[in-house]
């Protein structure tokens, strides 16, 4: 094996690496360049030997070019497969990455790359320029040596930051949380949600990172990705018509649907309706805003709680194009959309501020007066092995779609317990660990549905472990009959 130090630097295209057709002749078009000739124009680069002397040492690199380097915008899904693989063949032998990229969809390539390389110990610096290396106010020098200083931490005695990240201008952004600001400014990158992990003046100073994993975690990369998804920007007036063509497109098997403000939507029933025969094809929907920063809470208003009722996700305060590229990987090894729904809600590689564990009970209805026990439709994805009730931040009891059968207005009285199946409007409420509430609602006709969101967080940390059997009893103290369609338990968690 070859010295392990280092830094293995990915040449995919992009504006970095143009250079004039006639390299004596500056007003010449630009034309993709080899990437020996991009190099070599980086100073204290030793051509012969193929070293950069940086921090007071000298740091071998190696190359790697795309055959036929390409303008961000034609990458394409093999062409991420292709970098991991590229990455994963060169991983024992280097220190650390850097990937030169096209600005346009850097963001997308550094979202995806995130995804895609698990128990990653190692940094993948992304980086690119706004002017090719080759002008005179070019920004591409200084990207790509700060970028090549940030991948050697290790032989420079630096902090190693072992995670894919975007570095440009003077700011070191996680790749899954990156979007780009500007088409002009060098400082075209930016991190909406999450602060930078390090800011480059005259020394690199690390904010944060990931903790390096152990080192005997061994590199695994994804490379099946399931390339019949879209993305969809929800506008005032939109036609029914346009939304179902594209929700409900045969093959179709997840879309990205970029709502207002905190999730947003219009709660017409052609839209809704739409929505809810799409997942109920097995379209797996993830609702991202549009704003620039924030992020999603489907319930918080009554305009998306629709949402939520009919199976869309919640996407937080992920990126779009950390959704959609989480959405590619996910969806390329789950098959069944309800799981990959519950898989999307989990904070993978920091793409999201927590994540939402999701115990699915049965929907169903209960008459006049009566107490009904409820079974759990299907175990917690991703529970047994991560939610511990320790990291719980607040729990939520969300019963959505709820309708009164052939009346025009009643008023909804129930009682909830857990792992209480004797349960009756007798059982004591007061001291009783197993009661989760009393819950009240008046249906009207002209209003729809009706959903009822409850914070049960403290009976959560007791009570919903994997070790119980998480029965729900639900006992009508109000005489009337009502039916439900979805009715779960919400774990936001800080992992």
């Amino acid at each position: 094996m070859a010295d392990p130090h280092g830094v293995f630097i990915i040449y995919t295209g992009g504006t970095i690496g143009s250079l004039p057709r006639d390299r004596n002749d500056p007003s010449s078009p630009l034309e993709p360049a080899l990437i020996d000739e991009v190099i070599r124009r980086i100073p204290n680069y030793e051509t012969r030997d193929k070293k950069i002397f940086l921090g007071g040492k000298w740091i071998r690199l190696g190359t790697y070019s795309w055959p036929e380097p390409i303008d961000s915008s034609n990458i394409a899904l093999q062409d991420w497969i292709d970098l991991v693989r590229v990455i994963k063949d060169n991983y024992e032998e280097y220190e650390g990455f850097v990937v030169l990229h096209g600005t346009d969809t850097l963001a997308y390539t550094a979202s995806a790359l995130a995804f895609m390389l698990d128990n990653l110990n190692k940094p993948v610096i992304i980086t690119g320029s706004q002017l090719p290396i080759a002008q005179t106010r070019s920004d591409a020098v200084q990207n790509l040596v700060t970028s090549i200083e940030i991948a050697a931490a290790s032989s420079l005695g630096g902090t190693v930051v072992p995670e894919v990240c975007v570095f440009f201008r003077d700011g070191l952004y996680r790749g899954c949380r990156t979007t780009k600001l500007s088409a002009s400014s060098y400082n075209a990158f930016y991190s909406p949600n999450y602060p930078p992990l390090a800011e480059a003046g005259e020394h690199i100073k690390i904010t944060g990172a990931m903790k390096p994993r152990e080192s005997h975690h061994v590199l695994r990369i994804v490379d099946v990705l399931e390339p019949r998804i879209a993305s969809l920007d929800i506008f005032p007036g939109m036609s029914g018509e346009l939304l179902d063509s594209i929700l409900n497109k045969t093959g179709l098997r997840g879309v990205v649907m970029q709502t207002f403000g905190t999730g947003n939507a219009p709660t017409t029933p052609e839209f809704l309706d739409t929505i809810a025969r799409a997942v109920a094809n097995g379209t797996t929907i993830v609702d991202v805003t549009q704003c620039r920063s924030g992020e999603v809470e489907l319930g918080l208003y009554d305009v998306s709680a629709g949402l939520l009722t009919r199976g869309v996700v919640t996407g937080m305060d992920m990126t779009p194009e950390a959704a959609l590229t989480k959405m590619l990987v996910v969806l390329g090894t789950e098959s069944d959309p309800a799981t990959a729904a519950d898989k999307l809600q989990l904070n993978m590689k920091g793409e999201q501020r927590q994540s939402i564990f999701n115990l699915h009970f049965h929907p169903g209805a209960i008459g006049d007066d009566e107490a009904m026990v409820i079974k759990i439709l299907r175990p917690m994805v991703g529970g047994l092995d991560r939610y511990k009730p320790d990291v719980l931040d607040k729990a939520l009891l969300r019963i959505m779609g709820i309708t009164v059968p052939e009346r025009r207005k009643a008023k909804i009285e129930f009682k909830v317990y857990i792992d209480l199946p004797d349960a009756d409007e007798n059982t004591s409420e007061e001291a009783n660990p197993h009661f989760l509430g009393k819950i009240a609602k008046t249906y009207e006709l002209d209003r729809g549905e009706e959903s009822a969101f409850h914070l049960i967080t403290t009976q959560a940390r007791s009570f919903v472990d994997n070790r119980h059997e998480n029965t729900l009893t639900l006992v009508n103290t109000g005489g009337t009959a009502f039916v439900w369609q979805r009715i779960n338990i919400a774990f936001f968690a800080n992992l």
